[in-house]
């Protein structure tokens, strides 16, 4: 079987590419101009630096697949408008490549995120019903992306799955929790009882093959997720057993970090370079909940989240340790 995957080189889409070559399919990646191989190198696949922006390339580049995994993204940017045309844009782009295909279009499964739909009112999950009020630009070019593959459906046969947060080898956004556990702190943006659904990479890229092998997801959204959600106590705890330490635990109030996060957009656009912290992720962090249902996935999919929260994050620390991240 002939597969693309967009974003092929990074966190999740590496894991990805790794199970498909494993179940000997024909991989093609897709990663931005100038991207090297990163997780991917010494594989045997097909590598292109294409990016998203040019329909009649991609349309060249993916003709043939049975699938195209669409997990290219962009989570950071300078300038809002960045994230809307890779996300958005570039989403559509894909699309408009996979449509024109000669022979039968691909299976389309797009990897999406909570915060298309943002968090759910109080006493609610999310699920593909929710009522969307992304918080942040992110959020919202992720939702216009998912517009643009209800706009495809009579021509794309496509599948959304919207992640929680996500953890697990090869991840630097939760490295950065790991990093301060080890270091014998942990610090926060507002309560530490927040609930957050969680998923680790394996158990992700089980969730999106099985996206791609079911017929009847064909149009359908899900949540995938642990259904067994925590809190960031909870997660820093699993943490500090896993890496040996107690940290001292450090909740800074929401009113006295969005000033700081202002700064820190102005001095990150200045050096041209996207913020590490913005008022858009201080929203997104400050949230009382996001927690996800991911029944219909397990019901419909037949998906199964088999890593649970301590396995998980012993084995990540783990796999820290041997490549000397901490």
């Amino acid at each position: 079987m002939r597969t693309v995957v967009t974003g092929g080189a990074g966190f999740i889409g590496s894991h990805l590419v790794e199970r498909l070559l494993a179940q000997g399919h024909e991989v093609v990646c897709i990663e931005r101009p100038g991207a090297g191989r990163g997780w991917l190198e010494g594989r045997r696949l097909d590598f292109h630096t294409c990016g998203l922006d040019d329909p009649g390339e991609l349309k060249r580049v993916i003709c043939r697949a049975d699938v195209v995994y669409h997990l290219a993204a962009l989570t950071e940017a300078r300038h809002p408008d960045d994230c809307y045309r890779v996300n958005a844009t570039g989403t559509a782009n894909l699309l408009e490549a996979a449509a024109g295909c000669r022979c039968s279009p691909p299976r389309f499964v797009f990897m999406s995120s909570l915060a298309a739909v943002g968090p759910p009112r109080p006493g609610e999950l999310l699920d593909s019903d929710s009522v969307p009020r992304p918080l942040s630009h992110y959020g919202r070019s992720k939702l216009h992306a998912e517009a643009m593959v209800h706009a495809y459906s009579d021509r794309v046969p496509a599948v959304i799955c919207r992640f929680p947060a996500l953890y697990g080898p090869r991840d630097r956004v939760v490295l950065k929790l790991f990093r301060m556990v080890a270091h014998g702190f942990a610090l926060t943006i507002g309560p530490w009882e927040r609930q957050v659904s969680l998923l680790h990479a394996d158990d992700a890229v089980t969730g999106l093959l099985a996206a791609a092998a079911r017929p009847a997801a064909i149009g359908r959204t899900y949540c995938l997720a642990h259904p067994e959600p925590t809190t960031w106590a909870g997660f820093v705890t699993a943490v500090a057993r896993a890496v040996g330490r107690r940290p001292l635990r450090l909740a800074l109030p929401v009113a006295g970090v969005r000033p700081v996060a202002a700064v820190m957009e102005g001095a990150a656009w200045l050096g041209r370079r996207a913020a590490v912290l913005n008022r858009d992720r201080v929203r997104e962090l400050s949230q009382a909940s996001w927690v996800c249902d991911p029944g219909a996935a397990i019901r419909e999919l037949g998906f199964q989240p088999g890593i649970p929260l301590e396995t998980g994050v012993g084995a990540t620390a783990s796999w820290l340790r041997r490549v000397q991240w901490i």
